[in-house]
């Protein structure tokens, strides 16, 4: 329990913001103290003897939140920088938004910090994120992995596939109070700040407001335009809901796709057939977490190039006809016979007839639960596996969902040349393996690559100019 102002706050086993009173004009220290018999702990804060007299006048007395552990003491640096937002030239009126972002990034450090267990008993190490995290590569750093939490838990964003519902316009506000809180540590030595230990990287701009010349007072009102700073980070974050879905794509060109193929036999074997669906015949996670078993081994297709599964378990209900290449189709024959996946399964049965499991669908991939994976599960073997392809080359940067687009992109461009057609003419077979509603979700597809073509004839064009050809 805590007590502030005569009144007991229960604690619970996690972070948790306390609003306290601050004199802005005295050093602040916070006290703790607690009842062995009731375990309660009172919090009261005090000023340090070297500090200034407490202000007698209520101006400077000001409210903010400060940050508690699991283990009912103080956060810090963070609650020590949202006490000094009440201060200072970059003061603001009200603290509770940048609290409860950095509330939310605490959260987030403190899950990298549990060892965590998948579904077939695969132990997944902790990678203990800390707000010190950071390397040379930006990607690597806590802020940007705070960031593509968030991106990946916003309720309104494609590809978003977590468990929170943070609308966009918070995940931005919550990052924004994460990016100030990185640069107040830089500036006061919390942490270093060099080519060692990037935050983000930063582009300046100049924005010019238009004068009106039907002003009478517009030759008094300067012309200059204003400057702002972006990070890299905040880039991430779409400003309106909008954003040209072509833009969000980022599939992997075929250099990258071979590293993904080398490194993908490195996660548990499941994972990697799962991965390899949703890179390979374009099913989304959950779809490929759901495949179904009973059209393997069915019949005998030894002599075709892709083979057609019905798959059930869609985005929008409809079933839909996917084509799995055969080096893949083979190797889920092989894996629905493995004696892993014939224990697994009858660990389900089990559970069916017990009545513990309503669904009684036979899926392709079972864990060791006798259960299907977690979409939690995959995102983390998928992260290990980013971070192992990194270390041989460094701008290998993908996210899960990346995996679904990199087959439409690469089936349109191979198809297209084979078949000597344009992708447009490609547009309605593409929706119908992707399980597009309509044609106008697939358009994105077709508009990212025509855009890469015609990047790539301006830089064939400039090589032949600068070689001397036309």
């Amino acid at each position: 329990m805590i007590e502030k102002n005569n009144t007991c706050l229960e604690i619970y086993d996690d972070y948790w913001l306390l609003p306290i009173e601050v004199d802005t004009l005295a050093k602040l220290k916070i006290r703790d103290s607690t009842d062995t018999e009731s375990g309660e702990v009172a919090f009261s804060t005090l000023l340090e003897p070297s500090s200034l007299n407490p202000s007698t006048l209520k101006q400077f007395i000001k409210e903010t939140n400060i940050i508690i552990g699991r283990n009912g003491l103080v956060v810090y640096p963070q609650s020590l920088y949202l006490v000094s937002k009440l201060r200072g030239e970059e003061k603001v009126k009200d603290t509770s938004s940048i609290a409860k972002g950095l509330l939310a990034f605490t959260r987030f450090l403190d899950s990298t910090c549990v060892e965590q267990e998948d579904e077939d008993g695969n132990i997944i190490p902790p990678e203990y994120l800390s707000y010190k995290s950071l390397t040379k590569y930006e990607e690597e750093g806590a802020p940007w992995r705070f960031a593509e939490f968030l991106l990946a838990n916003c309720n309104n964003m494609e590809g978003a596939n977590g468990d929170e519902a943070f609308s966009l316009s918070t995940a931005r506000s919550y990052m924004s109070a994460v990016i100030g809180f990185y640069k107040w540590m830089q500036k006061y030595g919390y942490i270093k700040n060099d080519v060692q230990h990037v935050v983000t990287h930063f582009t300046t701009g100049t924005m010019h407001q238009e004068l009106n010349q039907h002003d009478m007072l517009a030759h008094t009102k300067s012309s200059s335009g204003r400057n702002y700073e972006t990070s890299n980070i905040m880039k991430m974050f779409p400003k309106k809901e909008n954003t040209p879905a072509d833009k969000k794509l980022k599939p992997m060109h075929p250099e990258h796709k071979t590293l993904f193929n080398e490194h993908v036999t490195s996660v548990p074997k499941a994972t990697g057939l799962i991965f390899r669906l949703c890179v390979e015949a374009g099913l989304r996670i959950d779809e490929a977490i759901h495949f179904p078993a009973h059209d393997i081994e069915k019949a005998d297709y030894s002599d075709l190039d892709v083979v057609p599964i019905k798959i059930t378990r869609t985005k929008f209900g409809k079933p839909r006809t996917v084509e799995i290449p055969i080096e893949l189709y083979e190797e889920l024959e092989i894996y629905k016979e493995s004696n892993a996946r014939l224990t697994n399964l009858n660990k389900r049965k089990e559970l069916i007839q017990s009545g513990k499991l309503l669904d009684t669908v036979e899926y392709l991939f079972i864990s060791n639960k006798g259960t299907p994976y977690s979409g939690n599960t995959l995102e983390t073997h998928f992260s290990n596996l980013r971070k192992q392809i990194r270390e041989v080359d460094s701008s290998w940067y993908y996210r899960i969902h990346d995996l679904r687009s990199t087959f439409a992109t690469h089936w349109l461009w191979k198809e297209s040349k084979e078949r000597d057609v344009g992708y447009d003419y490609l547009m309605g077979e593409l929706a119908m393996l992707m399980g597009h509603s309509s044609t106008s979700t697939t358009e994105k597809y077709i508009k990212f690559i025509n855009k890469l073509d015609d990047q790539l004839r301006v830089a064939m064009s400039k090589n032949n100019k600068i070689n001397g050809g036309w």
